[in-house]
């Protein structure tokens, strides 16, 4: 985790700004968005493991029988599950873990790591399965949907018991992840039971490609979104959640204050925002500065679920600007 007051400072704003014929308000409203950590759902996601392991291998027999790329497709994706499901186990149990000298966050970011991950590697298959199934299309080949029919069924069955067992935690980045690979798999297979349908009824083998190709864009589609929240994240921009000016606004708009600058807002994970900030405020005494502070911090954990904000208090005259927010050296003396 980066040291927040070496980012480039925001530009300066005063509590003018936020005026509007003598009523301060902030603009656009905010509306509550209250973080909640879901209890880790360890047994969940070692169930939803084991199930996808097995239809896995079922699968991957079925694919080879039936020489059917649907199935081997719906495999491909079992298979990622498992890898995902895994790693995503390890994050949940590695966020437990209490913060360090070293780790100051803890390893809260453990879980936006493998989000990231899991979304690339399902972005991949993807594209190489939509490959495979052009070449089908050009170059057909049998395929012998009744055998289709019976595992892809059973793959619809497990990777739907497994996607409902996850359905609840989708605030989480990384169980979200896992829940895709999941809800993908189980679209997958449907569609992979239709195609065998279509094949054993009418003969008409380009079913099979054709839906792979349709599942797999649309798993791409939703996994490239995942991709994007987390490189977000990584990247410390601001939550999508959460609108920068009306942040600056709500501040502005608080009594006492006179302006705010250098004001950053970021994610600690998929669940926890952080914000840091200088507050210019009125000379006045140091208990009442105290209670701004304190109303100041908890306005922004109930109007935008900021839990962690971190606000350096200056008053007009002393409040620094520009690049003197900036320490770009240590002391004399400090190494």
């Amino acid at each position: 985790m980066s040291d927040p007051s070496a980012r480039p400072p925001s530009a300066p704003a005063t509590r003018d700004q936020a005026t509007h014929d003598g009523q301060s308000h902030p603009h656009p409203h905010p509306h509550p968005h209250h973080p909640v950590i879901p209890a880790a759902p360890d047994f969940r996601l070692i169930l939803s493991l084991v199930l996808n392991l097995v239809i896995t291998l079922l699968q991957v027999a079925g694919g080879f029988l039936a020489n059917s790329l649907g199935l081997l497709s719906d495999a491909a994706h079992n298979l990622s599950d498992v890898v995902a499901l895994g790693l995503s186990l390890w994050a949940v149990r590695l966020g437990r873990r209490p913060a360090t000298p070293t780790r100051t966050f803890a390893y809260k970011r453990a879980e936006i790591l493998v989000a990231l991950f899991n979304s690339a590697v399902l972005v991949a298959i993807s594209v190489y399965l939509v490959v495979e199934a052009v070449r089908r299309l050009l170059h057909p080949e049998v395929v012998e949907g009744l055998w289709v029919v019976g595992f892809a069924a059973g793959g619809l069955v497990i990777n739907g018991v497994a996607a409902f067992l996850l359905r609840s935690h989708g605030r989480d980045l990384n169980l979200r992840s896992a829940f895709l690979h999941l809800l993908g798999d189980a679209a997958t297979s449907f569609g992979v039971l239709i195609s065998g349908l279509v094949v054993y009824l009418w003969a008409w083998v380009y079913a099979d490609a054709i839906v792979s190709i349709v599942v797999s864009v649309w798993i791409s589609r939703e996994a490239v979104a995942i991709v994007r929240r987390a490189v977000n994240v990584l990247m410390e921009g601001t939550p999508e959640s959460v609108e920068f000016a009306a942040v600056e606004q709500a501040i502005l708009a608080a009594p006492g204050v006179q302006g705010v600058h250098d004001l950053h807002v970021w994610s600690i994970s998929s669940t926890e925002l952080a914000l840091s900030a200088h507050v210019v405020v009125a000379d006045t005494v140091l208990s009442e500065l105290g209670t701004v502070m304190t109303d100041l911090k908890l306005m922004l954990a109930q109007t935008f679920g900021i839990g962690h904000a971190t606000l350096e208090l200056e008053t007009e005259g002393g409040e620094c600007a520009g690049s003197r927010c900036l320490l770009v050296r240590p002391p004399e003396g400090r190494k």
